[in-house]
């Protein structure tokens, strides 16, 4: 009777054990697994870590900071493998990505980031980015595209027609690191551009030779019509009067001041007495007045 139970006790622990081996690791555990076994100087391995991190097939998908970054470690495993070729190989891969990427010098030794900065050097790209909506409402607003290559190159950028047909051409000349070309929405007349589809093509100006590769971004435009009244006309005649006042209020509003201090200095001795009496009448009577002058006025 033990037998049995033992078999299930086996059969269903085996069961159950086997899902966790057929859990797929992802492209960033192997990029995680590569980077420590890189900083533990198992090259071997962090190699094939890194690589498979890379493949196509690999589970899940690297953003363009951390495809980067395997291959910087993928780069820096190879020179130190006594791989120079594989190494430039890789550098080559992080400068045809993304050509403002620079190895971190507190974490790469010397030899590491001297390699790279050569490949950057002779590996010859550009890169566009562009905003990915922009509204031109002003006629000072502009539209904004950000150049970066990887070493000097001369370039022409130009706005062309979803069929290739030239539009206006916004930059004509050299760029040593990065460079913001602007446009403000209109074509090579000055009359702001139809509705539809455009591309945004930067190409070298010399074809052929050491030149980098065109790039172009596609853009939509649209023309919408202003959501504001328009301005009111100029008025032809003085819209507003001169300003005209009555003089009765006030009139009416001095003489009852004048007679309230008038009744004041006639009041009899009675409301103050002593030697002070006159100096009291007058003072009230001067506050009076006063108050009659301020509503004249």
């Amino acid at each position: 009777m033990t037998a049995p139970r033992a078999a299930i006790v086996l059969t269903l622990a085996l069961a159950m054990a086997r899902p966790r081996e057929l859990v797929a690791q992802t492209a960033r555990d192997l990029v995680t697994q590569g980077v420590r076994a890189y900083r533990a100087l198992e090259y071997d391995a962090a190699v094939a870590l890194l690589r498979r991190s890379l493949a196509e097939g690999a589970l899940g998908t690297l953003s363009t900071a951390e495809r980067a970054q395997a291959l910087t470690y993928l780069g820096a495993t190879e020179l130190f493998r006594g791989r120079r070729d594989s190494a430039s190989l890789a550098f080559a891969d992080v400068v045809l990505l993304d050509p403002r990427y620079r190895p971190d010098e507190l974490i790469f030794p010397p030899q590491v980031t001297n390699l790279f900065q050569q490949v950057r050097q002779a590996t010859k790209t550009v890169s566009l980015t562009v905003p990915p909506v922009t509204e031109l409402r002003a006629r000072g607003d502009r539209f904004t595209a950000r150049l970066f290559t990887s070493s000097l190159a001369d370039v022409a950028v130009t706005l062309t027609r979803d069929d290739g047909t030239p539009v206006r051409e916004l930059y004509s000349g050299p760029v040593a690191d990065s460079l913001a070309v602007t446009w403000d929405g209109s074509g090579a007349d000055g009359t702001p551009v139809a509705t539809g589809r455009y591309a945004l093509r930067v190409a070298p100006r010399t074809p052929g030779g050491d030149v980098p590769p065109a790039r172009q971004v596609t853009l939509d435009i649209e023309q919408r019509a202003a959501d504001t009244l328009p301005w009111p006309t100029a008025p032809t005649s003085p819209a507003l009067l001169p300003e005209q006042t009555q003089a009765g209020p006030a009139m009416r509003s001095l003489a009852a001041g004048v007679a309230a201090a008038a009744a004041v200095i006639i009041l009899p001795s009675v409301v103050a007495r002593g030697s002070g009496g006159n100096d009291a009448r007058f003072a009230v009577g001067a506050a009076i007045g006063i108050a009659g002058v301020v509503g004249f006025i």
